[in-house]
């Protein structure tokens, strides 16, 4: 049984989740990065997790996640399409990760709204397909000569900006997802810890 200070924790953590903030991983195919994006929505309270690939599981680095990945919602899709108009129907504007001319810089995007955030695969990026659903594509601002980021690396840098505009606005003040919700998770996570 989890000692009194662990309950203490999993119910401070809780208190924080973001339920209105989510992340899409299409097609990630490097454990290693997708364990290290695991680890920043859990760093900066996401608790639902959105991965699109053929296979429902995907290999995780135990070291990078830090065992995150134990804390999180995962849920698995087979299609972009079906997972993001899934989001859509749930009221989720969709952003993707794309560099165009119509990119907004991630600052200038209000990410207090409910936003999924859809990361691309290492070499190809975001799909056709996710483009063509999305609200908007964001970037993150460079000066260099490189013109992006690891996925692992943008992801965290684009969740520290909508935790910077949540955190300004009171969102990790007092809890936002439903009790009910809450309290299964808890349940959950009490259940792991057995």
């Amino acid at each position: 049984m989890p000692t009194f200070s662990r309950l203490k924790r999993f119910a401070q953590v809780l208190r924080r989740r973001q339920p209105d903030l989510t992340v899409v991983l299409e097609h990630i195919k490097n454990p290693h990065n997708a364990s290290a994006i695991l680890r920043s929505c859990d760093a900066f309270g996401v608790q639902d997790v959105h991965v699109i690939r053929e296979a429902p599981s995907m290999g995780v680095s135990k070291t990078v996640s830090s065992g995150s990945h134990r804390w999180l919602t995962i849920h698995f899709h087979t299609s972009t399409q079906e997972c993001l108009r899934k989001l859509k129907n749930e009221g989720f504007k969709i952003l993707t990760t794309h560099l165009t001319k119509k990119a907004i810089d991630v600052r200038d995007y209000d990410l207090t709204q409910k936003v999924a955030i859809v990361i691309g695969s290492e070499l190809e990026g975001v799909s056709e397909e996710a483009l063509e659903l999305s609200d908007a594509n964001i970037i993150v601002p460079m000066v260099g000569f490189v013109q992006s980021f690891n996925v692992s690396v943008a992801t965290a840098l684009i969740l520290y900006e909508a935790f910077r505009q949540r955190d300004e606005a009171g969102f990790y003040k007092r809890p936002r997802m439903p009790k009910e919700l809450r309290k299964e998770i808890f349940r959950r996570w009490v259940e792991r810890e057995l």
